[in-house]
């Protein structure tokens, strides 16, 4: 440095410092003014920041027992609700048919059997196998028509609304698959009766086909009695989309989503940089930004699938517990969590702004007794924003250059703050 050049820096130096509370800066001895820290044997935390907002950690959604349409919505959009406390009723005009015609296949399967056992002459057997057998291709002519229906549906969705339309796809083709097989059953149980001596034959299959009705009326009769579709737990009901008279419901889809308020929980989007340090039970400091205190709480667990942020960036999901307390807290609540990856009790550490990299080594200067700064190899465990633990090449006590350590020399003598 030219002499000039540290004049003018010294000058300007000693009039900061005279300033700022007297410190003095010697324009004679060239000593450059430098902050000193002390390294210190003190606990030290290691920590992880992500933002998120508060997701529900119990909730549960209401679905109608069967295909159908909404009668009466007794509840709006955010009400709180009890367990057990009807949210819409679905019309029950179908439910009732469909029980109907459960129990009237039912009957004739029933008398299908006591012809069988009781030997009725084949001509009234014939006859109540072919009546089974009209049934049996009525129930297949309705749930063709109804899958390909909704298979039309289906194909002219998006994807989005295809996920959600998957799970009735499939049972409509179970109840086509199903009706199919009762067809084969009933024009076997008729086949069967054609042939002499195979009255056994037609008796087992006049059983199963008792059966197979009677379960079917019991999930029709079930269906009905779950028109009223109820709260399952104390909270607040939501839902998605219109829900009114008239409205469709479908099995697999929920109709109604309860959220139970008193129990949340935070989703953290940790970055890909940090998540590696991140694992369950880690303690955490949830602040939201709707509260001046904080919240503690642990990671429950870690999302193995990455998302992209609004930023862009890719981020993994940490849903940490919520310690609530007496604070009113709502789903979707923004903040940030401060997640204790590491925990050091006794660390050796110094101002991060102490430590200086130069290729792959990281030195500190430390001063002696006559304030000489002596350029010293260090090896640095954990760090944060604001300090750095040394493993090695420093004790206790050892005075650190903290500002102005970056234009300082091997050997050079410094005036400190």
């Amino acid at each position: 440095m030219k002499r000039k050049t540290l004049i003018a820096t010294g000058v300007t130096a000693a009039a900061v410092l005279a300033l700022g509370g007297g410190y003095a800066y010697s324009v004679t001895s060239d000593r450059p003014v430098v902050g000193v820290a002390q390294a210190t044997v003190a606990p030290m935390s290691v920590t992880v920041n992500a933002s998120g907002s508060l997701i529900a950690a119990h909730s549960a959604g209401v679905y109608p027992p069967a295909a159908g349409t909404v009668a009466s919505v007794t509840v709006h959009d955010g009400d709180k609700v009890s367990d057990g406390d009807i949210l819409a009723v679905m019309a029950k005009g179908p439910l009732k048919l469909a029980v109907a015609q459960a129990r009237a296949a039912h009957t004739a399967a029933q008398a299908q059997l006591a012809a069988v056992n009781d030997g009725v002459p084949s001509a009234i057997q014939h006859s109540a196998a072919s009546a089974a057998l009209s049934a049996a291709r009525s129930q297949v002519s309705t749930a063709k028509q109804n899958y390909a229906a909704y298979l039309a549906d289906y194909r002219d969705a998006s994807s989005s609304e295809r996920k959600t339309m998957r799970s009735t796809l499939r049972t409509l083709r179970t109840a086509k698959a199903t009706a199919d097989a009762a067809l084969k059953s009933a024009q076997a149980g008729l086949d069967t009766l054609a042939v002499a001596g195979r009255v056994s034959l037609a008796r087992t299959a006049a059983a199963q086909a008792v059966s197979a009705t009677a379960k079917a009326l019991a999930v029709a009769e079930d269906d009905l009695e779950g028109a009223a579709l109820r709260a399952p737990f104390d909270g607040t009901v939501t839902w998605e989309g219109t829900m009114e008279k008239g409205s469709a419901l479908t099995p697999g889809i929920a109709a109604f989503t309860v959220v139970d308020a008193t129990r949340m929980a935070f989703e953290a989007q940790v970055f890909e940089s940090d998540i590696s340090s991140v694992e369950a039970d880690q303690k955490a400091t949830i602040t939201l930004d709707a509260f001046d205190d904080t919240f503690a709480g642990a990671v429950e667990r870690v999302q193995a699938s990455p998302v992209t942020t609004s930023t862009g960036t890719i981020a993994f999901p940490v849903r940490v517990s919520l310690e609530a307390g007496h604070a009113r807290l709502f789903q979707g609540m923004s903040g940030s969590a401060e997640i204790e990856v590491e925990s050091i009790p006794d660390a050796l550490i110094v101002p991060v702004e102490a430590v200086l990299t130069s290729g792959g080594e990281k030195t500190v200067f430390v001063l002696d007794a006559g304030d000489v700064a002596h350029a010293t190899a260090v090896r640095i465990g954990a760090s944060t924003d604001t300090a750095a633990q040394v493993v090695s090449g420093l004790s206790a006590g050892d005075r650190v250059v903290t500002t102005g350590a970056s234009s300082l020399s091997d050997g050079q003598r410094v005036s400190t703050r």
